[in-house]
């Protein structure tokens, strides 16, 4: 028989949950805002104060809150100090006691950090990667993407075998994967996986011409990143000028301007007025950004006639660049070379 609580017994289990209240305030010591305010801050990019809270948090946990090491690691990850991403998910690791997706996130990060760090030839970094890689597809909920890391990881490690087998395994679990034309190619070539092959792109530059690298193959790429708010930008483009000029009679050389501008006015304007003549595309979407990550203007980045980076220099004016023309030539000769041995 069900019986209505007397407005005693109501009292009383009002007064245990405001006791309760009193009780959690109390022992908040600020965990969960520093927590919340580190995540904020890493979500508006405010790297170095996002680190702060969540170093803040952690030691009101005696710096043993795995919680906060994983935010570290992201946070280190949006940086690119991959060692510090290493630490910061050993750290996890060593406090996540049973926390699985904490565990699975920790061996992942840590593994890329890891191949990062070992820029395709350094062995026992790859090693290492390939352990938290390996640990990681032990777990449940690890991403199918694990393998394709594993297996790139593999190949750089020369074992091409058990690479290819990996990201073929990455291939038949996302059959509509972003990058499955570039897995595929890895597979074919893996080359591609030890060697800095520049990204694939193509567009159709302010004069109307399609560009594509694939189609370059043969060629000698030289790509300038660039803007026209940039006075470094500005102060080289004599510079480039006469370098376009010098190379112009040479088939093999092909100069594409890529340009960081929002206004296309300005930017078509400013390549009419001072003869920029050779192939201008305004990269209003930054996908060519991102895929070559710049972060400094200008850079001058050369590819070679396979369509690997020989050569790249960031963040400097002409100045300081004066070894692209020389790295250009370098190339060049290369296939003249390659052409006369055929």
């Amino acid at each position: 028989m069900f019986t209505r609580p007397t407005p005693l017994i109501i009292l009383s289990t009002v007064a245990m949950l405001i006791l309760s209240l009193f009780v959690v305030m109390a022992q908040d010591d600020g965990y969960a805002r520093e927590l919340f305010r580190g995540k904020d801050l890493l979500r508006q990019r405010n790297y170095e104060d996002a680190l702060k809270s969540f170093k803040r948090a952690n030691e009101l946990r005696q710096k043993k809150s795995a919680e906060c090491y994983n935010w570290m690691c992201e946070t280190y990850l949006a940086m690119g100090v991959y060692k510090n991403v290493v630490d910061a998910a050993d750290k996890v690791i060593e406090f996540a006691g049973d926390d699985k997706q904490l565990l699975l996130k920790a061996y992942c990060n840590k593994g890329f950090a890891l191949q990062t760090l070992a820029e395709r030839k350094d062995a026992k970094k790859l090693q290492a990667a390939e352990a938290a890689y390996r640990q990681a597809l032990t777990m449940e909920g690890a991403a199918p993407r694990i393998h394709y890391y594993l297996g790139v990881t593999l190949l750089q490690l020369n074992r091409d075998a058990e690479g290819i087998a990996e990201i073929n395994e990455y291939i038949k679990l996302q059959p509509t994967a972003t990058n499955l034309s570039e897995a595929r190619k890895i597979v074919e070539n893996p080359r591609r996986a030890r060697e800095n092959y520049a990204p694939e792109f193509s567009f159709t530059s302010a004069q109307g011409e399609h560009i594509d690298l694939e189609e370059l193959r043969g060629k000698v790429v030289v790509l300038d990143f660039w803007a026209t708010w940039c006075p470094p930008c500005v102060e080289s483009v004599p510079a480039i000028r006469n370098l376009h000029k010098k190379f112009s009679r040479e088939p093999s050389v092909v100069l594409l301007g890529i340009s960081a501008d929002t206004e296309d006015d300005v930017w078509r304007e400013f390549t009419t007025h001072h003869n920029m003549i050779w192939p201008q595309y305004r990269d209003l979407d930054r996908r060519l950004l991102r895929a070559f990550r710049i972060s400094a203007f200008p850079t001058y980045i050369v590819i070679d006639s396979e369509g690997i980076v020989r050569y790249q220099s960031e963040g400097a004016g002409w100045a300081d660049s004066a070894h692209l023309s020389d790295a250009i030539q370098k190339e060049v000769k290369k296939v003249a070379k390659g052409v006369e041995g055929r």
